[in-house]
């Protein structure tokens, strides 16, 4: 008979991959939105209005009706989830405008600093220590910011804001005792009236893509929620069958295939100058450290993984993202 906790992690390894693809192929979808000229403000007010329904539904589905209603009724869990939502709105944002004005090397480049982000805020606002392996590894992520920056005079603000904004939403949604996908939904509930107005704003003006002339383009307007649901119900799948040394490890799928298909599908090959190589070195370096470190710390300590709690915040993109 073959091992069940073996298979436990294959499965898990296999729904992990499938999550962090996606969310590292999601900048071709946006892309694809953005060769209509639709604006990054409409594309992100379209995703939110097409990701609830499916959200609601695979809520319904998987029984989480009632932990919903629990948060609903909760005006201190609403209002942390309302701030958190805010931050992811910020997050998504970032990222559409990243793809659509063409600058999806820069936003992978912020995703691989996502760790050490992380760790930063830890050790700002939960009382964490840094270990020592993490200060030459933040040392090189502030050189890797500041090299372009000294070279041609160029702040790589998307690569920076990508990072912070989703460090920030993982910083509040661990103040909430929520699952993601409860979570999730009702953070988008919260942007669903913004969003529904934009786009009511929109087409009084006769600026909305989605009319009733182009059933193309509705469609693949519409498919906007399969794009965030379907990496976000891969992941949870993983979460709970895989530790989260081997979540920090498989993460970083998501910026490599960004960076592949920013270079060789959307035409970047002219971002890769040699201070951005340089500033990616560096960051590619500060994430072996991190990574080198935490496999240290969990065989010295520890003798085997600890399982991944299943209340994490998604990681970027992903939702991007």
């Amino acid at each position: 008979m073959s091992d069940p906790t073996a298979a436990r992690f294959r499965s898990g390894l296999a729904y992990g991959l499938v999550a962090y693809t996606c969310w590292g192929m999601v900048p071709l979808y946006f892309n694809a939105l953005g060769s209509f000229n639709m604006p990054a403000w409409e594309i992100l007010a379209h995703r939110i209005a097409w990701s609830l329904p499916v959200m609601a539904l695979l809520t319904a589905i998987l029984g989480g009706g009632r932990d919903l209603l629990r948060v609903l009724r909760s005006r201190k869990l609403v209002l942390v989830l309302l701030l958190s939502a805010v931050f992811l709105a910020l997050n998504w944002m970032l990222y559409i405008y990243a793809t659509v004005q063409h600058r999806v090397t820069e936003a992978s480049l912020g995703y691989y600093m996502l760790p050490l982000v992380n760790a930063a805020f830890a050790t700002l606002f939960l009382g964490e220590k840094l270990r020592p392996a993490h200060y030459p590894a933040l040392t090189l992520i502030v050189i890797g910011v500041a090299i372009p920056c000294l070279a041609v005079g160029y702040l790589p603000w998307i690569a920076v804001a990508l990072p912070i904004t989703f460090g920030l939403y993982g910083l509040v949604r661990k103040q909430a005792p929520v699952e993601s996908m409860t979570g999730l939904t009702v953070e988008t509930l919260l942007m669903l009236p913004p969003s529904l107005g934009f786009l009511m704003y929109l087409s009084a003006n006769a600026q909305n893509h989605m009319t009733p002339n182009d059933w193309g383009l509705n469609a693949l307007i519409a498919f906007s929620g399969i794009v965030t649901v379907v990496p976000l119900l891969t992941f949870t799948l993983s979460l709970r069958r895989l530790p989260l040394l081997a979540i920090s490890f498989i993460q970083f799928v998501s910026p490599t295939v960004q960076v592949l298909i920013a270079v060789f599908w959307l035409g970047e090959r002219d971002k890769l100058t040699p201070e951005t190589v340089a500033a990616f070195a560096c960051v590619w370096s500060a994430v072996a450290l991190f990574v080198c470190d935490a496999l240290w710390q969990a065989r010295h300590k520890h003798g085997k993984l600890k399982p991944a709690p299943i209340n994490l915040p998604v990681p970027g993109t992903v939702l991007r993202r």
